[in-house]
């Protein structure tokens, strides 16, 4: 709909057009979660912070560890994504934890399930680094 209302004039950007559509669809589906990506010309800022944090995370593995610890503005940037995301991810915890739903989805089964063994359940910052990384697996792509 998008691409029929900005009429035929208008270039079609499907990489990020894509990249919407795939980050919506895993927030809906898996936590009931509605990103709204399409209603923006600029990518949802968690793609800003989940494409940086993975950069980051490349740079970072080929450099000395020393340089990793420098307060250099790189690393700054690196720490504030994986900030950005945990706050991401810990609102749609506490938004469903506030306002609970009856819905088989992932976040429900992180938030509910217990071990069978122990009886125990996974901790908020377990449930928030595994909703990380579901949203930065399902959105990657190999080059």
């Amino acid at each position: 709909m998008k691409w029929a209302r900005q009429g035929p004039k208008v270039p079609i950007m499907v990489t990020d057009d894509f990249t919407r559509l795939t980050l919506d669809t895993i927030a809906l589906c898996a936590m009931g979660t509605r990103f709204n990506s399409f209603y923006h010309e600029e990518m949802h800022p968690f793609v800003d912070a989940m494409v940086g944090f993975l950069l980051g995370s490349g740079y970072r593995a080929l450099r000395p560890a020393i340089i990793n610890n420098l307060p250099t503005s790189e690393n700054a940037k690196y720490w504030s994504d994986i900030e950005y995301l945990k706050k991401v991810a810990q609102e749609l915890v506490d938004e469903r934890r506030n306002n609970p739903e009856e819905k088989k989805d992932l976040l429900n089964a992180m938030i509910h399930g217990k071990d069978p063994k122990t009886g125990q359940g996974l901790s908020d910052e377990s449930i928030i680094n595994n909703m990380i990384t579901f949203l930065i697996a399902g959105m990657y792509k190999q080059p």
